[in-house]
């Protein structure tokens, strides 16, 4: 059983960090390719015509958006599985050690997770569609103003800022949720050789 446990921690801690860093992945493959395409996009031709720079990351964005919708769900359900999982190896182990640690970060990565699945990531939603309104009824120098912190571009550079914070949050508590367990399973390890050797001498 504990094997099992241990199988199932680990097969959904890597599909959950997969999940959250792929949105990331996308965009940083996505941005800067699209800087030197002819790209274009209905309803948008006077916003690209007038600023070719900004359109072309629009459209970017319309591109790398459906990769962040598709992950925001399964993250959701990874994230009480791989809960469960680490209970259970608990559960199983129960002298293992540093399990609080690991409590402690599973926990900040489930709530960075909730926080950027209902609040920072629809309010980047809302600005980006201000956004995108701006451009799309020619709101030309209103959009690409920087002189207020009311100008639509400010407002959705703002909130980009935020949704990535919170999602590099995140990734990052996983990424110390792993570190974490491979130490623990490294020490539990040594302890259970070191236990069969001493009991062999006996």
């Amino acid at each position: 059983m504990q094997r099992i446990a241990d199988t199932l921690f680990w097969t959904l801690i890597a599909l959950w960090l997969a999940f959250a860093l792929a949105g990331g992945i996308a965009a940083a493959s996505i941005f800067p390719a699209a800087r030197g395409l002819p790209l274009s996009l209905e309803g948008y031709e006077g916003f690209i015509a007038a600023s070719p720079e900004q359109g072309r990351m629009l459209v970017a964005g319309h591109l790398a958006e459906s990769v962040f919708a598709k992950t925001d769900g399964v993250r959701l359900l990874l994230a009480p599985l791989a809960v469960l999982a680490l209970l259970a190896q608990v559960a199983l182990a129960p002298r293992a050690t540093r399990s609080g640690a690991r409590f402690v970060w599973i926990a900040v990565a489930a709530t960075a997770l909730l926080v950027g699945t209902f609040w920072s990531q629809p309010a980047f939603t809302a600005r980006d569609a201000e956004y995108r309104t701006a451009a799309r009824t020619g709101r030309g120098t209103e959009l690409l103003a920087n002189a207020t912190d009311s100008g639509p571009k400010l407002a959705v550079d703002a909130a980009h800022q935020r949704a990535s914070w919170v999602a590099g949050t995140e990734a990052l508590a996983l990424l110390f949720l792993i570190a974490v367990s491979a130490w623990n399973a490294g020490g539990s390890s040594a302890r259970n050789y070191s236990s069969g050797r001493s009991w062999r001498r006996g």
